[in-house]
């Protein structure tokens, strides 16, 4: 009988961490016309990222938090019998304010350290989803290979949450988008 009860906990709690993944996996961050272009090794990335904030967020960027959001490419090994091998290939982060006394969203590229400043939210968030010839760095693929592809994804969160929010956050998608990722085979 303690079997089966212990059984049946690890079984809840299997079905509770699928539900909790999937709602965390949201469809607020979407790729727009996402293609790669180029030749071994030099391949450059065209697309466009839709963001759309939450209302949580918007008023949390209006209040003076800071929201981060990152694009990131990887470089993926289909593989038949086991998992995929990836390999992070770029990361891009930027940092979103709002100064309340200018009226202004500023907008930062880490990488680069690049500024922008915008008047409103929707240039902003137009701004941030550009990626117009992104450059990949160079991708080494071995001769005879042809199961390797390019997997995008991209997400924005505050730059910090207190403990009560960080564990809310795991189970609801008003504190953090995240978009679902696409893929570019490799010729």
């Amino acid at each position: 009988m303690l079997f089966i009860r212990k059984r049946t906990s690890i079984n809840f709690l299997f079905v509770l961490l699928l539900l909790a993944t999937s709602l965390v996996v949201s469809a607020d961050i979407t790729f727009k016309n996402f293609k790669v272009v180029g030749a071994a090794p030099k391949y450059q990335v065209l697309t466009a990222i839709d963001f759309k904030l939450t209302g949580y967020l918007e008023n949390a960027l209006k209040s003076g938090v800071v929201l981060n959001a990152r694009v990131q490419f990887r470089l993926q090994k289909h593989r038949e019998w086991w998992f995929n091998k990836e390999t992070t290939l770029s990361t891009t982060h930027y940092q979103l304010k709002y100064h309340a006394l200018s009226r202004h969203y500023l907008l930062t590229r880490n990488d680069t350290n690049e500024h922008w400043s915008f008047s409103s939210l929707p240039s902003v968030l137009r701004k941030l989803g550009e990626l117009r010839k992104y450059l990949l760095p160079s991708i080494k693929i071995p001769k005879n290979e042809n199961d390797y592809s390019i997997f995008a994804v991209a997400d924005m969160s505050p730059k910090t949450l207190r403990l009560p929010l960080r564990i809310q956050s795991l189970f609801s998608d008003k504190y953090r988008l995240s978009s679902e990722g696409v893929l570019w085979p490799l010729p």
